[in-house]
């Protein structure tokens, strides 16, 4: 019983109750600031305003609770910080997004538009049990049908070395790794031209002016626009890596040295 627990111990993702400890507002603060962090993006209470679609007044009370609860850290007018309890429910509110994501893509043959929404839907209502189990029925998949990672139970996530299409340098080529779930008319124009993960891909040219890449896909010769071309991710051969310069993809666990 999660009374047991002393009152200045935050919660933890593997202890009886886990994620069910903490509301559905409290799981999405967490999802947005680890989904900041990733993107090496300052997680300030207006970004989280941003990436909710929150006011800052509601924000700033969210991020006191954070605070209490022992899973972010936060002064005035500095960046909010994930503590390692509030890290590791983090990934795994993460690993239950991008598992449900895939069982929708893959057993219920949903557009890869749609399912984000229906993941954030149910995350908040399924249990640690059922998640696992679900993961075992999809074979334990690495990633979701975005090309993101998926981490393991015991919050281990792969870091992938890659950068977006609209900085690969013009006769640079490379795979397409992931694409970004925040928009779904670009998700639909992406998946009509063929442009998924795993895609080898190369910049034929690009106008920058004019806002547009001309990539080589598929055989094909195709114009696309640099906010299209910006959510999509592509791993290169290491001397074109631009400004993205690291060694490979590695794993880290949910908790930060």
């Amino acid at each position: 019983m999660t009374g047991d627990r002393p009152r200045d111990e935050a919660p933890s993702a593997t202890t009886p109750g886990g994620l069910g400890d903490l509301t559905p507002t409290v799981q999405a603060y967490l999802m947005a600031a680890h989904h900041l962090e990733a993107a090496g993006q300052s997680v300030t209470p207006g970004a989280l305003a941003d990436r909710l679609g929150a006011s800052p007044s509601s924000v700033t009370e969210g991020v006191r609770k954070l605070a209490a609860m022992g899973l972010a850290r936060h002064r005035p007018y500095a960046p909010v910080e994930l503590t390692d309890a509030g890290r590791s429910f983090a990934v795994a509110m993460v690993r239950r997004h991008r598992i449900l994501e895939t069982f929708l893509a893959r057993c219920l043959d949903y557009p890869w538009d749609e399912v984000h929404a229906e993941a954030d839907a149910l995350e908040h209502v399924v249990s640690d049990r059922f998640v696992d189990a679900l993961d075992g029925f999809l074979d334990h998949p690495r990633r979701d049908p975005h090309g993101d990672p998926i981490p393991t139970r015991d919050g281990r996530l792969v870091h992938l070395t890659d950068i977006p299409l609209d900085r690969v340098p013009e006769g640079g080529a490379g795979v397409v790794t992931r694409v970004s779930d925040r928009d779904n008319s670009v998700l639909r124009h992406l998946a009509e031209i063929g442009l998924r993960p795993d895609s080898p891909v190369e910049v034929v040219s690009r106008q920058i002016e004019l806002g547009i890449i001309t990539v080589a896909l598929h055989g094909r010769a195709i114009p696309v626009g640099t906010p299209v071309a910006a959510a999509v991710r592509v791993r290169v051969p290491s001397g074109e890596d631009s400004a993205d310069d690291t060694a490979g993809d590695d794993v880290r666990t949910s908790s930060r040295g």
